[in-house]
C-alpha cells in the first residue's frame, strides 16, 4: 500500500483506489461531479483537479489518478482554487442559476461550489444555449440547461441497471442527457439517476414541488418494500411523508434501491388506513383468558404477517406458548429482478421473514389456522397484520369468520377488520421503531419518521399490553429489551448499518457507510 502525502499529511493510499477516493475516504474534500463510488470513473467534468509532485507542470483530475510511493498531492490553495474557478465557470455558461425554482436546491453540488468558488455569480452575458424540459420516463424529468453532461445517469444505465437507456445527445455546449429514441426510462431502478445527478437536472416527479429540504425533516431506517432490507432515508415535511431515497450501506443495497420500494408508501396516508379502535385490551384480555379457560390449549390461534418486528414476533411467541396456540403465517410476493450488476430485487415483499424464522424456527403457513377455525377447534383469533393491501385469501376469511372471537391489529380496513369484535389500528412500518432480520440474516434497525394517525400504535404497544392483562408479562420493556429478549443479542452490536449474527460475528460489527456524492 503505498504512502502519499496529501497537504503535508501522511496517508496509507490502496492502490486499487483512484486518488480521489483515497482523498474522501480520509476525509479530504475534492469537489467533484462526474465521480461516483458505484461507477467506473470517467474524468469528464475536470472538478476533481489536484497538483502533484509527480507532475508539477500541470493539475491532474484526481478520480483518474492512481496513487504512487512517495507522491505529494496539493488538493487546496490559490493555484487550485483558480483552476476549479475556471473549470466551473465554463458549466456557468448555459446552466441557469434558477436555485430558487430548482428543486434539488438544498441538495446540489453545483449550487455549493457555485457559491464556494464564484460567490454564486455566473459572468455569461451572451444568449444562453437553452435545452428542453422533457419527460424521460414514467417517473423522471429532465431540465436539459442544468444539465452538465457528467454522464453520471448514462453510466448507471449501462453499467448498473443494464439496460442502457440514456446517452449524451449532441455535442459541445448542446450535449445534453436523453432517451434513444422510441425508449422511455422505465427500468426497475430507474429513480437511481435522480439521486446521483450532482446538479438539478434529473428530477423525480413524484417530488416535483413537494418540499424545500431544508424545512423537511430527514429519518435514517430500513425499507419495508421486499426482504433486502434497503437502507434508506425518509424525508418529511409537516407530519407528512414526501419521498423515500437509499441511504449507502456496502452489505446490503450498496448506493441503489428499487423504484417500487422508493414509491411504494402511499396507502400509508391513503383513506382507508385504521384509525379507530374498536374494544379495548382489558376486554380482549378477559374474552382471551375465558375462550383458554373453558376450552384449553389449542383453542386460540395466532396468525401474523411477516411485516411484523422482531419485537412484536417475541410478544406473539409469548402469547402462543403460554395458550398452546395454532400459529400462523401470511407474507407477500411479487416479481424478482437482477441487474446487470447483480443489484437483486427480491421476490419475498415481506421485510421480516427471516425474523419469524429467528423466533419461532419456522414460517409455519395458514393451513394449519384455516383448518382449526374451519373445524370449530378455534374459539379465539388473534390476527397482527400490517402489510397492506389483502394479504389474507378468502378462503381463510370465511374460515375466520366462524371463530366466536376475532381480533384484528392490522394498518388497512378489511373484511377481516370488519368481520371482528375487537379492531387494534397498527402503526405502519414508517411509523414504528424496531428490527427486521433481511434475506441474507442481517438485523437492521427500522426507525419512526411519521407519528401514527388516530389511535393507532405499534404491535408491540397492543401486544404488550394484552400480555399484561393477562399475567403473561410482569411489566412493559423497551423496545432494546425485547430485542435481546428475542434474539439473544446485544442492541448496541446492531448499530447504524446493521449487524450480521454468525459464528465468526465480533461485538460492533457493522459496515461502514464511506460518504458518496
Amino acid at each position: 500500500m503505498p504512502k502519499i502525502k496529501v497537504n503535508g499529511r501522511e496517508i496509507d493510499a490502496p492502490a486499487d483506489k483512484v486518488l480521489l477516493e483515497t482523498c474522501l475516504d480520509h476525509g479530504i474534500d475534492v469537489p467533484h461531479y462526474c465521480w461516483h463510488r458505484g461507477l467506473s470513473p470517467h474524468g469528464n467534468c475536470r472538478m476533481c483537479l489536484v497538483k502533484l509532485s509527480t507532475n508539477p507542470r500541470k493539475p491532474e483530475i484526481a478520480c483518474m489518478t492512481r496513487p504512487s510511493e512517495g507522491m505529494e498531492v496539493t488538493t487546496e490553495g490559490p493555484e487550485i482554487d483558480g483552476h476549479r474557478k475556471a473549470v466551473l465557470e465554463y458549466m456557468l455558461v448555459n446552466h441557469p442559476l434558477d436555485c430558487p425554482i430548482c428543486d434539488k436546491a438544498g441538495e446540489c453540488d453545483l449550487q455549493d461550489f457555485t457559491f464556494k468558488y464564484r460567490d454564486g455569480v455566473s459572468r455569461t452575458k451572451d444568449p444562453r444555449e437553452t435545452k428542453g424540459t422533457v419527460d424521460l420516463g414514467p417517473n423522471v424529468k429532465i431540465w436539459g440547461s442544468r444539465c452538465i453532461a457528467c454522464t453520471r445517469c448514462v453510466r448507471f444505465c449501462e453499467e448498473i441497471a443494464g439496460t442502457s437507456e440514456l446517452s449524451l445527445i449532441n455535442r459541445g455546449n448542446h450535449s445534453v442527457a436523453g432517451v434513444h429514441p422510441g425508449v422511455t426510462l422505465d427500468n426497475p431502478m430507474s429513480l437511481n439517476v435522480v439521486d446521483i445527478c450532482p446538479v438539478g437536472a434529473l428530477i423525480d416527479k413524484n417530488f416535483l414541488y413537494q418540499a424545500r429540504v431544508w424545512f423537511a425533516k430527514k429519518t435514517e431506517t430500513v425499507c419495508g418494500g421486499c426482504s433486502k432490507g434497503c437502507n434508506v432515508t425518509v424525508t418529511t415535511l409537516s407530519g407528512h411523508l414526501k419521498r423515500i431515497k437509499p441511504r449507502t450501506n456496502p452489505a446490503v443495497n450498496q448506493f441503489w434501491m428499487c423504484d417500487a420500494g422508493r414509491l411504494g408508501w402511499r396507502w400509508v396516508e391513503g383513506p382507508d388506513r385504521l384509525k379507530v379502535a374498536r374494544g379495548s385490551v382489558a376486554e380482549a384480555a378477559s374474552a382471551l383468558s375465558a375462550a383458554f379457560t373453558q376450552h384449553g390449549r389449542g383453542a386460540i390461534g395466532i396468525v401474523a404477517s411477516s411485516a411484523q418486528t422482531t419485537e412484536s414476533l417475541h410478544l406473539l411467541k409469548q402469547l402462543a406458548d403460554a395458550s398452546g396456540a395454532v400459529v400462523g403465517f401470511v407474507g407477500a410476493t411479487g416479481p424478482e429482478w437482477t441487474s446487470k450488476s447483480g443489484w437483486r430485487i427480491e421476490a419475498d415483499k415481506s421485510p421480516n421473514t427471516a425474523g419469524i424464522q429467528r423466533v419461532f424456527g419456522a414460517v409455519p403457513g395458514l393451513d394449519a389456522v384455516q383448518s382449526a377455525a374451519a373445524n370449530g377447534q378455534l374459539r379465539a383469533l388473534v390476527v397482527v397484520n400490517g402489510l397492506p393491501g389483502a394479504p389474507f385469501p378468502e378462503a381463510f376469511v370465511t374460515a375466520a369468520a366462524s371463530v366466536p372471537l376475532r381480533i384484528v391489529a392490522d394498518v388497512q380496513d378489511s373484511a377481516l377488520a370488519q368481520r371482528a369484535q375487537v379492531v387494534w389500528p397498527l402503526a405502519a412500518w414508517l411509523e414504528e421503531d424496531g428490527t427486521w432480520f433481511n434475506v441474507d440474516g442481517r438485523v437492521q434497525r427500522i426507525h419512526a419518521a411519521l407519528p401514527p394517525p388516530g389511535m393507532a400504535r405499534a404491535a408491540t404497544e397492543w401486544l404488550g399490553a394484552l400480555l399484561l392483562e393477562l399475567g403473561v408479562r410482569a411489566e412493559t420493556s423497551s423496545t432494546s429489551a425485547l430485542f435481546a429478549e428475542a434474539t439473544g443479542l446485544e442492541w448496541d452490536r446492531v448499530g447504524g448499518a446493521g449487524w450480521a449474527p454468525s459464528a465468526s460475528a465480533q461485538p460492533g460489527d457493522a459496515v461502514a457507510q464511506p460518504g458518496a456524492k
